[in-house]
């Protein structure tokens, strides 16, 4: 889908380089994030409401590694992304490839320095962080590239996502631990029923570029079956380590997850793979209120943006 833009005033152009960053795709990041740190204070019997600088410069460094991680990605599949018909602003040529390039490393540089400050004392944090980079940018860039080698796609998500952006949040707080593994499990199996179903609606472009996603290699109805065997887990996990958040969410998951199986329509599949996330932010939101006032604006915010930009409605 092109889109004329030769009419549009410079601003929106400079604003091109800070939707690049997928700011809603952010939500997982943050949402996982701050769950990691409310877990971290009930094992430690912590329950104060404040929330220490410590938390949001996390936040803040993590958010702009990830934010490179989603350019790396955009650069990597802007091929794909153009077959797959994604507005995308990498694959429509709205940005300048040697800018991005630049980008990714301006947010690198100082998300490793802030770590290097919050986590100066506990290097399984400093770990953690090396992780997320080799695991975003190994995802995407060739030789490596997660994404074509089905399994590995799943596994390199749901850790990344489920199990390290949790741990991230944990260690803000405490030192990671076994019973800190233990309690992202509820989470890594969320994410990867989640993921599952995001390969399905790619298929065809990811065929044609060569990517044999986990979704191309399954197809669509036992991809829908993992997704729905990986959903059980999560609930089962979260039952056995009494985590009542992502218990409840993978609970009231179930019934469109089961539908999807019985109808994987496209629509059907997407809502299966939002859901769960609106879900936790929600919860996040009700135990940091003030992430629910970010939620907003991030939504309204890229609304706008979308809306006077393109002319579109996203999200």
């Amino acid at each position: 889908m092109q889109h004329n833009d030769t009419q549009q005033p410079k601003r929106y152009h400079i604003l091109d380089y800070v939707a690049v960053l997928r700011p809603t795709l952010l939500f997982p990041v943050w949402t996982l994030l701050l769950l990691g740190y409310h877990q971290a204070r009930i094992a430690q019997a912590t329950p104060e409401t404040h929330h220490p600088l410590r938390l949001w410069i996390t936040l803040c460094f993590y958010s702009l590694l990830m934010g490179a991680v989603y350019i790396v990605n955009q650069i990597a599949d802007r091929e794909t992304d153009a077959r797959n018909d994604k507005l995308y602003l990498v694959a429509q040529g709205y940005v300048k490839l040697q800018i991005l390039k630049w980008q990714v490393g301006v947010l690198v540089a100082p998300s490793i320095l802030l770590s290097l400050f919050v986590f100066r004392e506990n290097p399984a944090s400093l770990i953690l962080i090396l992780l997320s980079i080799g695991l975003g940018f190994a995802y995407s860039v060739r030789p490596i590239r997660l994404k074509g080698i089905p399994v590995a796609d799943l596994c390199a998500n749901a850790i990344g996502y489920g199990s390290i952006a949790f741990l991230v949040g944990w260690t803000t707080l405490t030192p990671i631990s076994v019973e800190a593994v233990h309690s992202s499990l509820p989470y890594l199996f969320s994410v990867a029923a989640a993921f599952v179903n995001t390969t399905l609606p790619d298929v065809q472009g990811d065929e044609a570029s060569g990517d044999n996603t986990i979704g191309v290699w399954l197809g669509k109805k036992r991809a829908c079956l993992l997704s729905l065997i990986l959903l059980i887990a999560a609930i089962v996990s979260a039952a056995l380590f009494r985590d009542w958040i992502a218990g409840t969410t993978s609970v009231v998951c179930l019934p469109i997850f089961i539908y999807m199986n019985l109808y994987p329509k496209q629509n059907v599949i997407i809502w299966a793979t939002r859901i769960g996330i609106l879900i936790l932010s929600c919860c996040a939101g009700v135990l940091f209120p003030i992430y629910l006032l970010w939620f907003g604006i991030v939504i309204f915010s890229t609304r706008w943006y979308y809306s006077f930009r393109f002319g579109i409605r996203y999200p």
